[in-house]
């Protein structure tokens, strides 16, 4: 029993720890909170500080729109990009701070001074939450750190000079993802047209599922595979899933479309096309967009974090319509493009 135990807990510490995955972040804003004491501070050196270029200011407060960076939400970690300016003014000159990105690690704030980037303050009080789709993050107590507090004193002469881990506020961050990393969990479904079965059914055209699609009847279903990314709006991003639809002839052509990717910014679904038997036809043609997605209905649920079609019209395209009268239709525009080929239906959940 004690080898045994043994031997799990080495295998445990020689696994290889889950990696993070990123989120690409498209939306959200971050306020820092300038703490009393530091605002003192500045009226008391006759130094301005100021928020532009997208930044805005009002009392205490700063607030920078959220526009890039990645972030894992499930563990908070990763950085968030922000646009606009925080500019230190006073008589002798200004200190900039541009591309301003909170690290949720040591470097919480990090900008452009001059001429490269610089560590502006860190925070050892991080914390980070789901929100939504998304992460909200903060950080207490940022403290100025020693590079920038001297290119201030550099640059501004204040009376009192600015000091390293002096505090200059809170930060706080609402970071919400342009893309969502979806679990491969789940199926999507795929209902065969009538009329496209009955078409079908008359060239004496079988439909098949290869595992691990399944289907019943008219209603094929594919299991929703890892790689997965989609816009919670339903813009942009792709659905992936694994199995294969097999059209049999028999005694002739034999269509294969595996792994159906459905990419929602260009609203065509793709699969691994392979045409037999060859030489007579031409074997593995890779991938190809074989179906049209049309008017679809996308709602997502943050809280849930979950993102769905149901019952979106998928339509054949003009390369696979080709495909299918050499297949099965001696060459005769039998299919053709734009005709239905089914509705697409999923319920896709988010990291």
């Amino acid at each position: 029993m004690g080898t045994i135990l043994t031997a799990l807990l080495i295998s445990l510490a020689l696994s290889p720890p889950a990696q993070a995955t990123y989120d690409p972040i498209g939306s959200g804003s971050t306020k820092l909170t300038l703490d009393k004491s530091f605002l003192f501070f500045l009226k008391s050196n006759g130094i301005t500080l100021s928020a532009k270029a997208g930044a805005k200011r009002k009392g205490s407060s700063i607030t920078l729109p959220v526009t890039s960076g990645n972030l894992d939400p499930t563990i908070g970690l990763g950085e968030i990009g922000q646009e606009g300016t925080i500019a230190f003014g006073g008589k002798r000159g200004k200190v900039p701070l541009r591309n301003v990105t909170v690290k949720t690690k040591q470097a919480t704030l990090i900008a452009k001074v001059g001429g490269g980037q610089l560590k502006v303050a860190t925070s050892a009080k991080r914390s980070s939450a789901r929100s939504g789709f998304g992460t909200r993050y903060s950080a207490g107590q940022l403290r100025l750190t020693a590079k920038v507090a001297t290119r201030l004193n550099k640059k501004l002469r204040p009376r009192v000079p600015f000091m390293k881990g002096q505090v200059i506020g809170t930060l706080s961050s609402n970071a919400q993802p342009r893309l969502v990393t979806i679990l491969p969990q789940g199926r999507a479904t795929l209902v065969f047209d009538p009329a496209f079965a009955a078409k079908m059914d008359s060239h004496f055209v079988s439909l098949n599922p290869i595992f691990p699609a399944e289907h019943v009847g008219p209603t094929f279903t594919f299991p929703i595979i890892a790689g997965s990314q989609l816009a919670p709006e339903g813009s942009e991003g792709t659905l992936r899933t694994g199995g294969s639809v097999e059209m049999l002839q028999l005694h002739a052509g034999q269509v294969f479309w595996t792994e159906l990717w459905l990419d929602m910014a260009t609203r065509v679904d793709s699969a691994e096309v392979e045409i037999l038997p060859t030489p007579a036809f031409p074997g593995k043609l890779g991938r190809i967009g074989v179906l049209g997605l049309g008017a679809a209905s996308v709602a997502s649920d943050p809280k849930a974090r979950t993102i769905s079609v149901q019952g979106a019209p998928l339509t054949l395209q003009a390369q696979a319509a080709s495909q299918l009268n050499e297949a099965f239709a001696q060459g005769k525009g039998d299919f053709s493009a734009g005709e239905t080929v089914g509705a697409l239906s999923f319920l896709a959940v988010g990291q």
